[in-house]
């Protein structure tokens, strides 16, 4: 008897249980009802039955009651019918509304049997435009006929090849407006967070140029549309296309993904703390991206777990990678293991509320922008923390501190200058006196050394030139060849280590410089001084000209390879090296860009130039019927005239004691050729004395050129000593080559001429 009144009690719990709130009531009291609290279910498998099939007795009775607010089917093959009774019972005429929250979901009907049958009310989803949709708001809306029974009966039919989770409600208009609003508000507090960590990276990244806020830019502005597509915001910018919803937010979640990875390999610096893990998220960065596209073009191709596992996959390897550097104390990796931790426990909660094992609507919703969100703070507050130094340091370079760099930069230079005067002075008369080779080995030594202060020098020079924003004059154009072969011998003349350097040229024949050829030549001289190898190793320089379309303006490409390796790739520190090279490709408009590929490291410049193309003038042939001689200790006017004549064809010969050189031009008369003699006045001679007894070994059409570093010769002396013309130190640069082709004009002129030579 006790077991009977067991099962009665039983029986009558289930029968009320199956049967309690099977209706939802919308009255004056209640103006919002959850049709997952009252309805029930039914999965067709086959997605094979109509309305009619499901009202049939044989289907109406596999009806399940949902019991619970927030709807989480998962993956579901076929379709799910809903089945709900609504009795509306408000004494004004309210709009009733009944609300979707499905922004993932693939196809949506709504029946009204009671009122039309069989037929459909509205066909509505991610798969079918946004057109489609009676009322134009982020969810499905659709309003309830004002003239609807009592109670009737409401059946929805979902699909999707995508998790399912939806929450469905009855809600009077007032009530849909109200947590419409709530949901933009929340919406609009989150954007506007966004928004100021976005004015605030800009900002930075106008004042530091670094690349990793470029990318943090690009992780933000992917975070307002990920956050809008979730909740489908976005489908009603493109009306008339379908999945518009699930292609932005695949694009959207890959693109935050690959912002992160490459934001990751500049927060952390890794190519100089991590190369290895640098390559690897370089390579995941590139798939991400590649898979982005994928997803775009045809979502409906690849099956959405391949896109959580490729997140899930990437977020461990970054998780691992902020392990690896927490580990090896790089800097700021405590900020960045933080934040990817934070990104981790957000993101897989998240995913668990994708796929139904954690029901909760709010998490679905709002847990992972909110959880990006604060990974992105993280992230701000360590780079607050990189910056500010940098940041200080630019605050206190007021344009009065720059000035005063300026002036103390020229104030070395000008002291170091006269020192080097006095150095070189003495190591060329101590040349003259030594015999032994050992010592006069260590005397070039000295020499080299002391070209290089010179170099330096130059160096400072420059460097208060260009903070100062002066331009270099050049009054005459320079051929291209020609600066190449300069800037080739005074790096030879600076060498100190044997270095093996080759430079090959391609289409800079006949090409002359018009403007800041002695920038251009002095950028080549620094690339080979700062790249070259202390080793054997040859350091290539590739120099080619590029046709553009811009009259007058060509592009020179300098290809320098392979790199050695302390030779840094980074400029941010402020020295006479790299940091030196690229002000001088920024003042020439140029860029450059560090490259490595099968662990050879390479240069590559592009500079764009003034220049034209000049033929070869068959009027100066008779420059090679003419041999050059220099007569004079070895000191640096004769080193860079030597340099500037590199690229003669001319015969050139040295002499350094006036009986070799007289030696030479013994016999006129049997010379076939005219010769240009270029005297130095720097000591071991007297060049009345040199002159006098030149003149008698001179042919008619012989010249001879006086190069003096003395201030107080002027040229109506050197002409009264028997000189043809003179030159003094400080034009070498800018009239050796004028002066010579005047000589060379004036010598055939008095070839030609039968009037002899005048002496003085």
């Amino acid at each position: 008897m006790f077991h009977r009144f067991i099962l009665l009690f039983l029986l009558i719990a289930s029968n009320t249980a199956w049967s309690a709130n099977v209706i939802s009531i919308i009255d004056d009291v209640h103006d919002a009802t959850n049709i997952g609290n009252n309805g029930a279910y039914f999965i067709d498998p086959s997605a094979s039955l109509s309305l009619e099939d499901v009202q049939s007795d044989q289907y109406s009775k596999q009806f399940r009651p949902l019991n619970r607010e927030y709807l989480q089917f998962g993956f579901v093959q076929g379709n799910i019918w809903i089945r709900n009774d609504i009795a509306i019972r408000t004494t004004n005429s309210t709009p009733i509304l009944l609300e979707i929250n499905s922004p993932r979901l693939q196809y949506l009907d709504i029946y009204l049997p009671n009122l039309y049958d069989t037929q459909v009310q509205a066909e509505l989803g991610g798969a079918r435009p946004y057109t489609n949709r009676p009322v134009k708001t982020s969810n499905y809306v659709f309003p309830i006929p004002p003239n609807t029974p009592p109670v009737f009966t409401l059946y929805i039919k979902l699909s999707s090849y995508l998790p399912i989770n939806a929450q469905i409600e009855l809600k009077t208009l007032s009530k849909l407006s109200q947590d419409t609003q709530y949901n933009l508000t929340l919406t609009g507090l989150l954007i506007g967070i966004l928004l100021t960590l976005f004015v605030f990276n800009v900002f930075f990244f106008i004042r530091t140029s670094h690349p990793m806020y470029l990318m943090y830019g690009i992780l933000l502005i992917g975070i307002v549309i990920l956050h809008l597509s979730i909740h489908d915001q976005m489908s009603q910018i493109f009306p008339d296309y379908t999945n518009v919803q699930e292609r932005i937010y695949n694009l959207a979640a890959l693109s935050c993904l690959c912002a992160i990875v490459f934001f990751s390999r500049l927060y952390l610096d890794n190519r100089t703390y991590l190369p290895k893990m640098d390559k690897v998220l370089l390579a995941i960065g590139f798939i991400n991206a590649l898979f982005a596209v994928l997803f775009l073009v045809s979502p409906e191709k690849i099956h959405i777990i391949a896109l959580s596992c490729m997140m899930i996959s990437t977020l461990i390897i970054l998780t691992i990678h902020a392990i690896i550097a927490f580990i090896n104390n790089v800097p700021f990796s405590q900020y960045y293991l933080t934040a990817r931790l934070t990104l981790c426990v957000g993101y897989f909660t998240w995913i668990l509320s994708v796929y139904g094992i954690v029901p909760s609507m709010v998490i679905f919703q709002w847990g992972l922008t909110v959880t990006i969100i604060i990974e992105a703070m993280i992230h701000f507050t360590g780079m607050i923390a990189q910056t500010s130094p940098l940041l200080q340091r630019q605050t206190q370079r007021t344009p009065q501190t720059e000035a005063k760099v300026t002036d103390l930069l020229s104030d070395v230079s000008s002291r170091l200058r006269r020192q080097t005067h006095l150095i070189g002075s003495a190591l060329s008369c101590l040349e003259q006196t030594v015999e032994s080779n050992d010592n006069k080995t260590s005397i070039n030594n000295s020499q080299v050394a002391n070209n290089n202060i010179q170099n330096l020098i130059e160096r400072l020079d420059m460097f208060s030139r260009l903070n100062e924003s002066l331009t270099i004059e050049q009054p005459t154009p320079q051929p291209l060849n020609q600066l190449i072969d300069n800037a080739y011998s005074n790096t030879q003349r600076l060498d100190q280590d044997s270095a093996v350097i080759e430079i090959i040229t391609h289409k800079a024949d006949q090409v002359e410089i018009l403007e800041n050829a002695p920038l251009l030549q002095h950028l080549i001289e620094n690339l080979a001084q700062e790249c070259k190898h202390f080793t054997d190793q040859t350091l290539t320089i590739n120099i080619m000209r590029h046709e553009i379309n811009r009259e007058g303006i060509m592009l020179l490409e300098l290809n320098c390879y392979p790199l050695p390796s302390r030779t840094r790739t980074t400029t941010d520190s402020l020295d006479l090296g790299m940091h030196y090279i690229t002000m001088l490709i920024q003042h020439l408009k140029g860029q450059i860009q560090f490259s490595e590929n099968n662990l050879m490291r390479s240069a590559n410049i592009q500079i764009p130039i003034r220049a034209h193309i000049r033929p070869i003038n068959t009027d100066t042939a008779h420059q090679h019927h003419f041999d050059i001689v220099l007569f004079g200790q070895a000191d640096s006017d004769l080193q860079k005239t030597l340099s500037l004549l590199q690229s003669h064809t001319n015969k050139i010969e040295h002499f350094t004691t006036l009986d070799s050189l007289l030696e030479h031009l013994e016999l006129p008369a049997l010379r076939t050729t005219g010769t240009i003699i270029l005297v130095f006045d720097n000591g071991g001679h007297i060049p009345h004395i040199t002159q006098q007894r030149l003149l008698p070994l001179m042919r008619e059409e012989d010249q001879c050129l006086l190069i003096s570093n003395n201030v107080k010769m002027s040229l109506n002396y050197a002409k009264k000593l028997g000189f043809d013309e003179l030159l003094t130190s400080v034009e070498l640069d800018n009239q050796l080559e004028p002066q010579l082709s005047r000589l060379m004009q004036r010598g055939d002129r008095l070839k030609s001429n039968t009037l002899s030579r005048i002496n003085p």
